[in-house]
């Protein structure tokens, strides 16, 4: 068989193409999220632009308010696990001193190291009232209006 530089196998094709289709595959994928979230950013701003109030600023809202209702539930959780593990603890220090006691004292010490966390990184109400109140460009006690649609009349 004569090989040149230039020679062609039939099915030297088929590994290439298993390679590089399902990369095509994953391009086209990939491409056709950022068209519709693109899409979506430009529905959102022309309805900004116009005075409407897109329908996910209440979802948006809506989470905010559901990350704090789980910051206020952090405490319960890293006592229930605190104990958890003071319990296992308990129960296996009555089979004596071993590495078994881990099983304990790795929830105990994961329980203890998320009430530390909520101790340190949870600032007073009032504290969080008057950075959002900033965040916003208004006192501390102002009216909020961010649900109060813009009036397209008033920009005259």
């Amino acid at each position: 068989m004569n090989v040149t530089p230039f020679s062609f196998e039939p099915f030297a094709w088929i590994p290439i193409v298993g390679i590089l289709f399902p990369v095509f595959v994953l391009a086209v994928i990939f491409g056709f999220v950022a068209l519709i979230r693109y899409l979506r950013y430009r529905e959102r701003m022309m309805m900004i632009q116009k005075g409407i109030v897109p329908a996910d600023f209440d979802r948006a809202w809506r989470a905010d308010v559901r990350m704090q209702a789980r910051s206020r539930r952090q405490p319960r959780g890293g006592i229930i696990t605190s104990l958890v593990g003071l319990a296992l603890l308990v129960g296996l220090w009555t089979l004596g001193t071993g590495p078994w006691l881990l099983g304990g004292l790795i929830p105990l010490a994961v329980g203890i190291g998320e009430l530390l966390t909520w101790v340190i990184t949870s600032p007073t109400q009032e504290a969080l009232r008057e950075t959002q109140a900033r965040s916003k460009g208004r006192e501390p006690g102002d009216i909020d209006d961010r649900f109060q649609p813009r009036n397209p009349d008033d920009e005259g």
